[in-house]
């Protein structure tokens, strides 16, 4: 579907349910989509529909939840005296943060109808998995694009100026570079962040850092260049993927979920990792079991994890598993700490995705 279709389509979805405001009026309903929990953000669509409103009204509760599933969508209800939000999953469930409770909608086409409406929405906010081997011809060397961070909705021009494995890129100006620093809360940093990457009309989904390295020839103020990686792109050292930079670019393209779900259970410990350095809540969310989930406050107070050995699995069949890991931790005010720690996880069958216990790491 091109985004034009979507646009087309998102217009129609506004401007039908206004036309029997003459009718009926309906309360407005936000339906918004973004990238994570915490980002700024977002897009929206406004739809007045009295049969929406009246299932709204009528959700059955299922039961009681300890977490709120990880999720792109959710909707905000105006009801005059407060708004009401509810995040809702990909089988239509809805939740209320505000009480922890479940609910399911009565007839299940009120959720084939606002499912529409979200999928035109992620099309539009989210960008194109595009393999680095197509990025690298879309554009070349000296090529100049946007680049927009899908949490702060900032954006700067940088330009590519070298790279074969990936792209490395430059802030095109002084401005940029302001602006690049200001996504980074004004600290460089080799945090990955999702971001599209805006050229000749395509949204392509890929992942930056934001640490000046190696050489630069721009008068921007930038003392070095960045690297952005795309799906399948890899390092210039070890011809490796990076499973940090790839579950970025696979969030950026809406697809963090299924990214995560596929991952082996050596690779949910290295995204624990990921989600300690970037404080990641919703990371963390999706590789632990419900009950045992990090807390915020535990990934504020880490400001490593990094990996140094991997270990042979203690105990490894198919529904469990445990690795011993060797790593450095840093936390905030105590001197970096060098541990072993042995992670457990399992799966419900076969077929479903690695989880994580609850495992101590310090």
């Amino acid at each position: 579907m091109t985004r034009l279709l979507v646009s087309v389509l998102l217009f129609m979805a506004i401007m039908m349910p206004h036309s029997a405001l003459a009718k009926e009026e309906a309360a407005p309903i936000m339906l918004v989509v973004k990238s994570s929990s915490d980002a700024v953000h977002q897009t929206e669509l406004e739809i007045r529909s009295s049969l929406v409103n009246r299932a709204l009204q009528n959700i059955r509760p299922i039961q009681k939840v300890q977490e709120i599933p990880f999720s792109t969508r959710s909707i905000l209800v105006d009801q005059g005296y407060r708004v009401q939000a509810f995040s809702i999953d990909e089988r239509g469930y809805l939740y209320d943060p505000s009480t922890m409770t479940k609910y399911q909608f009565e007839k299940e086409e009120i959720w084939k109808k606002l499912r529409t409406f979200f999928n035109g929405l992620e099309e539009k906010h989210f960008g194109e998995l595009m393999e680095w081997e197509e990025v690298d011809k879309l554009i070349p060397r000296y090529t100049s694009f946007t680049i927009l961070d899908l949490e702060t909705g900032l954006s700067f021009r940088g330009q590519r100026r070298a790279g074969a494995n990936h792209a490395d890129v430059q802030p095109l100006t002084l401005e940029d570079t302001k602006i690049m620093k200001e996504i980074y809360g004004g600290k460089w940093s080799w945090a990955r962040r999702a971001i599209l990457i805006q050229h000749d009309g395509r949204e392509i989904a890929a992942s930056m850092h934001g640490m000046p390295h190696g050489g630069g020839a721009l008068a921007n103020g930038f003392p070095g260049h960045f690297c952005i990686h795309f799906a399948g792109s890899v390092t210039h050292k070890t011809k490796n993927l990076d499973l940090s930079h790839q579950v970025m670019i696979h969030k950026a393209a809406g697809l963090v979920v299924p990214f995560v779900k596929q991952q082996t259970p050596e690779n949910i410990v290295h995204l624990l990792a990921t989600a300690y350095n970037h404080n990641d809540s919703d990371l963390a969310k999706l590789i632990h079991i419900p009950k045992t989930d990090i807390r915020t406050e535990e990934l504020k107070q880490i400001e490593i994890m990094r990996i140094t050995k991997e270990h042979t699995p203690s105990l490894d069949n198919l529904l469990y598993r445990e690795i011993p890991f060797t790593y450095r931790l840093s936390e905030r005010g105590k001197k970096e700490r060098e541990l072993t720690t042995t992670f457990r996880l399992q799966r419900e069958s076969p077929l479903s995705e690695w989880r994580m216990i609850r495992t101590a790491i310090n």
